[in-house]
């Protein structure tokens, strides 16, 4: 779903390029955040519905994900991402993307307010576990905001918190970094965590300060330059809508 409402083009430079260096071509999620009219879930859920005919029809090969938002800023969203992009990938396509949007216009436009679309790139070398081993039930994300002068800071806390995680074997669900490259406030890092159900909300027994105090000593400081490197954090809760999304045939 490309090109839906206003592309934030104008983002923080130090969101859009800093701390992006990794290995390998960058796997890069489109998202959209869609608000739908006021009192209009149903009509933008139906819309939506419609507008994967168009997929269907194009024999689109690019699966397309659908979450509820349900708690956080934008609850009663819909998060819309097609995941696993390459930038290279994405030029050549205007004749389907001319396409793609006069059927936007015509499907999901009338029944949306708002949309903001930004691009995130997979940060697999912060990532502990990238890959889910089942379509999770729900997926909790945190968005850090990192202070700029804090970049480096804040990667290589991330990194020790692995570390130690391996090390104690410490108890994680399944779960993704992504860094915002293009499309609104950054620097932004975004957690993304697997839950398959309420129980999952529930925390291990031993804390995570007391995870790396076993794997680096009482006098560990991980946690406290992680905060310190750190402005502030949004935190959100969604659910997987597999009636709206978009699955291509195999």
């Amino acid at each position: 779903m490309r090109k839906l409402g206003m592309l934030w083009a104008a983002s923080l430079l130090l969101g859009s390029s800093l701390g992006l260096a990794q290995s390998g071509p960058d796997s890069v999620c489109e998202v959209n955040v869609s608000v739908p009219n006021p009192g209009g879930a149903k009509q933008f859920e139906e819309a939506r519905k419609k507008h994967n005919e168009f997929h269907k029809a194009e024999k689109d090969k690019n699966q397309i994900g659908v979450w509820e938002v349900s708690t956080g800023p934008y609850s009663g969203a819909y998060l819309t991402t097609v995941c696993g992009l390459g930038w290279k990938d994405m030029d050549g396509h205007d004749a389907f993307d001319k396409r793609d949007m006069e059927d936007i216009e015509k499907t999901l436009l009338p029944a949306t307010a708002t949309n903001q679309q930004s691009y995130y790139v997979l940060r697999k070398d912060l990532s502990l576990v990238p890959d889910s081993p089942t379509q999770p039930k729900m997926i909790t994300v945190v968005h850090y905001f990192v202070k700029p002068s804090g970049l480096t800071q804040f990667i290589d806390s991330v990194k020790r918190i692995n570390a130690a995680t391996v090390q104690t074997k410490y108890p994680v669900n399944p779960s993704r970094w992504y860094q915002l490259a293009n499309g609104g406030e950054g620097p932004r890092y975004v957690l993304v965590t697997d839950r398959y159900s309420w129980a999952d909300m529930q925390g291990p027994d031993q804390s995570m300060k007391e995870m790396l105090q076993q794997a680096y000593g009482a006098d560990d400081k991980t946690l406290q330059n992680l905060r310190d490197a750190v402005d502030h954090t949004v935190s959100e809760m969604m659910e997987f809508r597999a009636d709206l999304s978009y699955l291509p045939a195999k």
